[in-house]
């Protein structure tokens, strides 16, 4: 499949901000778990957990911000707190669904990687019943590192056998797009309300910068 005028066989998705509209719903969460705390959000906390997974943001938090929980303790109330959410509510972004269906007829690979949980995405997945478009699923709490390392992306890479100049990653968030950038992937950039803070920045570390997936249909077509 033709697309940024490149041979793509693999596609690699991030999920929160890009695949589905849930990053408002964190923004929520982290204000009410540190206020339960009497605590406000504090500075920069967003950008040091947003590529790490579940697991390392509960560390970082309990060893920087909250040392009398246990981590356990942290990511319960974090799921208490957004397990309806992504059972029941979260959308997914508009022509998400579309895309997939394309990709899957083009016969491209198309892969998950999320720095989200198992127990929060899955039922999500099948919920938006989306799972079925995946050949992987996969989440940072599985690497050794985040997002701000291409890790992630080299598994499913190699999963497949399939080189990273013939792979397209898709995400949101300015770190993972820097890491995918840098290391040599396609990337596109998706706008999301929340996490697109500086668009300008975000277009620096990408070969297209969407708002719609409709932007990447019309190419393909």
């Amino acid at each position: 499949m033709k697309l940024l005028e490149k041979d793509i066989e693999l596609v690699i998705f991030d999920l929160d901000g890009t695949l589905i509209d849930s990053t408002s719903l964190w923004a929520d969460i982290d204000r009410d778990f540190f206020a339960s705390h009497g605590m406000k959000i504090p500075p920069l906390y967003n950008k040091e957990i947003a590529h790490i997974g579940l697991n390392s943001a509960a560390i970082l938090t309990r060893d920087k911000y909250l040392p009398h929980l246990t981590t356990d303790e942290i990511k319960k109330q974090w799921n208490d707190l957004a397990i309806e959410a992504y059972e029941k509510h979260i959308p997914l972004k508009e022509n998400a669904l579309e895309l997939l269906k394309i990709l899957k007829k083009h016969n491209v690979k198309i892969a998950l990687a999320t720095a989200n949980s198992e127990e929060l995405y899955l039922p999500c997945l099948l919920r938006l019943d989306i799972h079925k478009y995946f050949d992987l699923i996969i989440d940072v709490n599985s690497c050794v590192n985040g997002k701000n390392s291409p890790e992630i992306y080299d598994k499913v890479c190699h999963k497949f056998g399939i080189n990273k100049t013939n792979t397209l990653v898709v995400e949101d968030m300015l770190q993972p797009l820097m890491t995918a950038f840098n290391n040599g992937y396609n990337v596109i950039a998706m706008y999301d309300k929340q996490s697109t803070t500086h668009p300008e920045e975000n277009k620096k570390y990408c070969h297209k910068f969407i708002t719609n997936f409709d932007e990447i249909i019309k190419e393909i077509k």
